[in-house]
């Protein structure tokens, strides 16, 4: 999770430059500026995007039909006819596409909100630094503070890779029910959803393609839900196997599942922290899968065949984790495979 003092060291530097930039251009409503940088600037620039859009499309839809009121109380006189009819289409926009939700703000600030002289000047102003505070916003979203997608990307990984180990172990030793098994697997499954933020996010902070940046992050996500859905595969054979016997080897298999599993989740701090290259102690592929064990003769048909499914995508694991030399061509193909 983010430090709290990020986001709020963001948000103050947002509204001040609001206010800095409205004064020196002279808008006498500067306010709508800083209000709007309060609301835009969000945690992450994929969510401070997003509130963005929504914002200036809200604001577009509001403006019009806040240019329509105003131009119907000036042909029939009516103050609060026009607003309520006109209010009744932007409510019914608002809920069947909840983004949309601006346009209501939007035209209660053009519209009721006093003026004087010309009554389209003030909306004309009002925009323009409602604008001005979405702008500041995407700049200090970029610009200051904001947290580093690929490092928050490797550290969910690394939980979840230890998430995966616990719920292993208490599949293998028997040691709780399926329904507390499925828990776990909703609690890792939290993990990659947090892992897609991060790569979605990670695309946004820098121009240049993540392929090239960062080539492992852009299949962590497909590579964990793999584990995931292996782990799950091994944990349902055991649970639907507990009565029938043939479990010789399972038990071993613990410990080096946990190892590699253990290894992986390093690595992946190791690249959270920057330390990836240049690390000659790093476990190899060989050094991980050697810690497993073969199931004994007796073990199930079902139960060899989940565990070579997890063997193989522990390789692919090990391939894309360890091993710098892959760009993401390549990396892709591991995963593919």
């Amino acid at each position: 999770m983010e430090a709290p003092w990020r986001q709020t060291t963001r948000t103050l530097i947002s509204v001040a430059a609001s206010w800095g930039v409205g004064s020196a251009l002279g808008l006498r409503e500067t306010i709508w500026a800083l209000i709007t940088s309060l609301i835009v600037t969000q945690s992450s620039i994929e969510q401070t995007m997003t509130t963005a859009r929504d914002q200036v499309i809200g604001t577009i839809i509001g403006a019009l039909v806040g240019t329509l009121a105003i131009t119907i109380q000036l042909a029939t006189g009516f103050y609060w006819t026009p607003f309520a009819l006109l209010l009744v289409p932007v409510a019914y926009m608002a809920a069947v596409r909840p983004s949309l939700r601006f346009a209501g703000v939007t035209l209660m600030i053009v519209y009721l909100l006093p003026a004087s002289g010309n009554p389209y000047w003030p909306l004309t102003e009002r925009l323009t630094a409602i604008f001005l505070g979405v702008f500041v916003s995407l700049i200090v979203s970029y610009l200051v503070l904001h947290a580093s997608a690929r490092r928050r990307g490797f550290i969910t990984a690394a939980h979840m890779f230890r998430a995966l180990d616990d719920l292993l172990q208490a599949a293998l030793m028997r040691s709780e029910s399926w329904s507390q098994l499925e828990a776990r697997n909703e609690d890792c499954a939290k993990y990659l959803l947090i892992l897609d933020e991060c790569v979605s996010e990670a695309r946004r902070e820098n121009w240049v393609r993540l392929e090239k940046r960062h080539p492992v992050l852009t299949v962590l996500p497909a590579l964990m839900r793999r584990m995931l859905s292996d782990t799950m595969l091994v944990a349902r054979a055991i649970d639907a196997g507990k009565d029938r016997g043939g479990f010789d080897g399972v038990r071993e298999l613990h410990n080096g599942l946990s190892h590699a599993y253990r290894a992986l989740a390093h690595r992946c701090e190791q690249h959270a922290a920057g330390e990836a290259k240049g690390t000659p102690e790093r476990p190899s592929r060989d050094d991980i899968l050697a810690h497993l064990p073969a199931l004994g003769t007796d073990a199930l048909p079902e139960m060899h065949f989940v565990i070579s499914l997890l063997r193989q995508d522990l390789k692919r694991a090990t391939d894309v984790l360890m091993n710098e030399s892959y760009e993401a061509k390549k990396l892709r193909e591991v995963i593919a495979q």
